[in-house]
């Protein structure tokens, strides 16, 4: 532990910046991980229940299922298609829509974080080597007789500069990988159980069509 230390303090200024990033880059890769849970997405057995509440005219308790579910996206898309049943099949499908890319976006938050600080780590790293460099040649120019633990501290702020923001960045770069493709991989699922909601509430509003026609035309014969 010690020796860690001893080695970020012979690395100079630039090691803060740099412990900042890597800061962030775990913060935020673990917050991801625990937002992106499948089943925080896609509650488990969601689409089948709604689908049961729907087709048998349970449109309350389908409403309730979605605010069971509020932090779900796929119960909000769900929700917001059920408001608008009523205004046909277009309506629905614009509104599942537009509320589904609003929610697929949403999965990517943070998400820019991790590729800024594996962009910036190694240009940290960069700036604390030319920044040694400067200093050992500094002990070159003053000195007739150079002094080699003067001149080794510039080297080793140089060198230690550039392995820190190297070990940064290569872990960055893997953990915004990964967060992408998991991201990726939830906002395709989302998309397709978005699109089989759209289907059952568009089959319900259908039935839902025709029994009042024949309930209208039903009544027009007793009427005649």
């Amino acid at each position: 532990m010690l020796d860690l230390i001893n080695l970020f303090q012979r690395g100079g200024i630039i090691m803060y910046p740099i412990l900042l990033c890597s800061i962030v880059a775990v913060t935020v890769f673990l917050e991801r991980l625990w937002s992106l849970r499948h089943k925080n997405i896609l509650p488990d057995g969601f689409v089948r229940a709604f689908r049961e509440c729907i087709l048998q005219g349970r449109s309350a308790d389908a409403q309730q299922l979605c605010q069971e579910h509020g932090s779900s996206p796929l119960s909000r898309i769900a929700l917001v298609g059920l408001t608008h049943q009523e205004q046909g099949s277009d309506m629905i499908r614009f509104m599942v829509s537009e509320v589904g890319g609003q929610e697929a976006l949403g999965l990517q938050k943070y998400q820019s974080v991790l590729g800024t600080v594996a962009y910036i780590s190694p240009l940290l790293g960069l700036f604390g080597t030319v920044s040694g460099m400067i200093k050992a040649f500094d002990v070159i120019s003053q000195h007739t007789v150079v002094d080699p633990p003067l001149l080794a501290a510039g080297i080793s702020e140089a060198l230690i500069t550039t392995f820190a923001g190297l070990a940064v960045a290569i872990p960055a770069v893997v953990m915004d990988r990964y967060v992408q493709s998991r991201s990726d991989r939830i906002s395709l699922e989302l998309e397709k159980k978005s699109i089989a909601l759209t289907e059952i509430l568009i089959r319900a509003a259908s039935n839902d069509g025709r029994k009042s026609q024949d309930a209208r035309a039903a009544t027009q014969e007793e009427a005649a």
